[in-house]
């Protein structure tokens, strides 16, 4: 995940995009949501998952580049996807796809508020930053290189759900916001040694008290 947040912030700093989301194929042929700079794009990116239409499907499907500039074009195309991202405020989607071993594996999708003309030098540059993504995502070797790479994100996508519903046990018992609860389990993780996922793990099996994790950092 740390590397997913790395490209996620590269592709708005670098290509300027308001929004950046990122989709991988997942062990049984579908895709995931695995990273997105905000909630809105977060939605975006899971039209396209669970309506299995949208400019990364086809991406991915095609290994290629595949460039909106004005979404408003797009309407038959993907005429559920387009409109919804219209409602969203996007105007201009780029996707990326993320190669590995010959094939795409996923995609970085670039977007934009305003209709959106990248030049070649920009695209270069954003096909760029997805490659970067595949070999920051899979060092291993061998012809189970995609698969790996496949479970290691599916797995780092069940332990953030793990968090987000370990921080909703903490926040029933602190005084603070969403962000504070987050702080809570972090510094209890760094305290004690034990890896956040496991800790979140903990709290939402019961078997760690919420209470004694709050005074422990408090």
């Amino acid at each position: 995940m740390t590397v997913l947040r790395a490209v996620v912030g590269a592709c708005a700093a670098v290509l300027g995009a308001d929004a950046v989301g990122v989709l991988v194929v997942d062990p049984r042929g579908g895709v995931e949501v695995a990273a997105a700079s905000d909630e809105r794009a977060r939605f975006v990116e899971l039209l396209q998952a669970q309506l299995r239409q949208g400019p990364c499907l086809d991406g991915i499907a095609e290994d290629a580049v595949v460039a909106v500039g004005d979404l408003d074009g797009a309407r038959g195309r993907w005429p559920e996807f387009a409109e919804a991202a219209l409602r969203e405020g996007y105007r201009a989607v780029y996707a990326f796809p993320m190669r590995l071993l010959g094939r795409a594996v996923g995609g970085v999708n670039l977007l934009y508020t305003v209709p959106t003309r990248l030049s070649e030098r920009v695209v270069r540059r954003g096909q760029g930053l997805a490659d970067l993504a595949v070999l920051g995502l899979s060092q291993e070797r061998g012809p189970r290189r995609v698969e790996r790479l496949a479970e290691r994100t599916v797995a780092a996508l069940h332990d953030r759900a793990g968090v987000s519903q370990a921080v909703g046990v903490l926040l029933a018992v602190s005084s603070g916001g969403p962000e504070d609860a987050r702080a809570v389990l972090e510094r209890y993780s760094v305290r004690t040694g034990v890896p956040v996922s496991e800790v979140a793990r903990a709290l939402t099996d019961g078997s760690l008290d919420p209470h004694a994790v709050v005074e422990r950092v408090g």
